[in-house]
């Protein structure tokens, strides 16, 4: 057994039963699921920002000003809207999805984990008026917690007959109200009492207050360079074995749309921004062409002198634009090709990292927009609005072109003598039917 071979059954035994475990996890899937349910309203409040700016270009024109002054009010509520209670959107998403896996009342568990969340992290102001600081990306890690804790205490009353049984004959969506009273009166008071708890212990601080500063050092790790490094290898050694990637989001997503929100309002205050990391930097650079920057990869096929390499690169093309690049992982492949393993990992991992450091040090601006997808450089340059971007997206292309190709000439040159070989076996083939056929008409000829 080769050395590669080794290390591929190492990290089998390792990487896989962990993704498998992390993809078949309940409240990791509702988690993930519930993320990617928030991108339409993380685009729609990353979009404020850009709107804004309209007031400034078109700063000549009386009718624009005009209109900023009466209506920019229409902004400021999308804003607040999307990003400013994206804790209420994913506590109902999340609790939805955990709620659909365990295939017990979605209505019910919603509004229970809704009205859990409600109650933990809303306080009163002395005008009698709600307090909903915590609505917004302060409290998205409370809204997981408690979307998880409240299904999962329904499911228990649930599972254990803890409920109110209407008789049959019932309509069943008053049937399904009374068996949620027992529950409801649970959750109220397991709530309450945790706000209580914590209040007292911690001299009036809120739960959000307290997971915040106890996650603090995990989110905050995200803003170091070798961290984000760790974490793009750690996603690439993922995929080279065949993984998704996505495995990872339960735990990235969370803290994206949290320094994505963070951005957004220090460029609102007119702040410097905190974060070089979110959605939407990770789509635009870290995913440049695919997850691993495999364009370098599909342009060396694309030019290169065998027929496989070429139709595996002009099938994978117009995806790669896109930032789609399971045609080349799969076709290649990529995948479980030790000759790959350097440029995909090591190699492709650098490329990413490289936006990513001119962002940390200020010579690229940092991200406050999180696009759709979209074709190799639009995506970059809406990230933070900035011109240089797709100068390095265009760095990024050429120095995946020469991190892919001294390896590509290594696939190529074993596939031009399998190629080889196989136009010989061929012709071969051929030669032998020519002379069984002359054979064949001299024995009639007899």
């Amino acid at each position: 057994m080769g050395l590669f071979e080794k290390f591929e059954n190492i990290i089998k035994k390792i990487l896989v039963p962990i993704a498998e475990k992390i993809d078949k996890q309940p409240h990791l899937t509702a988690v993930k699921k519930g993320m990617v349910v928030l991108t339409p309203i993380l685009l729609l409040g990353s979009m404020a920002y850009p709107l804004k700016t309209l007031k400034n270009i078109f700063a000549n024109s009386q009718a624009v000003q005009e209109w900023f002054v009466n209506n920019v009010y229409l902004i400021d509520l999308l804003i607040k809207f999307s990003l400013g209670f994206v804790g209420i959107y994913a506590v109902i998403a999340i609790s939805y999805f955990l709620s659909e896996r365990y295939k017990i009342y979605t209505v019910g568990a919603v509004a229970l984990s809704l009205f859990s969340f409600l109650v933990t992290v809303t306080n009163l102001n002395r005008d009698g008026s709600l307090d909903v600081k915590y609505f917004d990306s302060k409290g998205l890690f409370t809204a997981i917690f408690i979307a998880l804790v409240t299904v999962e205490i329904y499911k228990y009353f649930t599972d254990h007959k803890l409920v109110i049984k209407m008789p049959e004959g019932v309509p069943d969506f008053v049937s399904r109200s009374f068996e949620l009273i027992t529950p409801t009166a649970f959750i109220a008071l397991f709530f309450l009492t945790l706000r209580y708890i914590v209040s007292s212990i911690s001299g009036g601080l809120l739960l959000p207050e307290i997971i915040m500063k106890v996650l603090a050092p995990a989110i905050g790790s995200m803003d170091n360079l070798f961290v984000v490094w760790f974490v793009i290898m750690l996603r690439l050694m993922f995929w080279f074995f065949g993984i998704h990637s996505a495995v990872l989001s339960p735990v990235l997503s969370p803290i994206f749309v949290q320094y994505l929100a963070e951005n957004i309002a220090a460029k609102e205050a007119g702040l410097a921004l905190p974060h070089f990391v979110s959605g939407g930097v990770f789509s635009a650079f870290v995913n440049f062409t695919g997850s691993g920057v495999t364009m370098g990869l599909i342009l060396a096929m694309l030019f290169g002198k065998t027929k496989r390499y070429k139709k595996v690169a002009q099938v994978s093309l117009i995806p790669g634009l896109f930032g789609i690049n399971e045609p080349i992982l799969f076709g290649g492949p990529v995948i479980l090709n030790p000759i790959l393993f350097i440029p995909f990992v090591f190699g492709s991992s650098l490329i990413s990292l490289m936006p990513l450091a001119l962002m940390k040090y200020g010579f690229l601006a940092k991200p406050f927009f999180d696009p759709p997808y979209l074709p190799l450089f639009f995506e970059g340059f809406l990230t933070g609005f900035d011109w240089k971007a797709p100068f390095i997206q265009l760095l990024q292309l050429v120095l995946s072109f020469a991190v892919y190709y001294p390896f590509f000439k290594v696939l190529e040159k074993e596939e031009l003598k399998s190629e080889a070989a196989a136009e010989k076996k061929k012709a071969e083939d051929i030669f032998t039917k020519e002379d069984s056929d002359i054979l064949d008409s001299l024995e009639l000829d007899f």
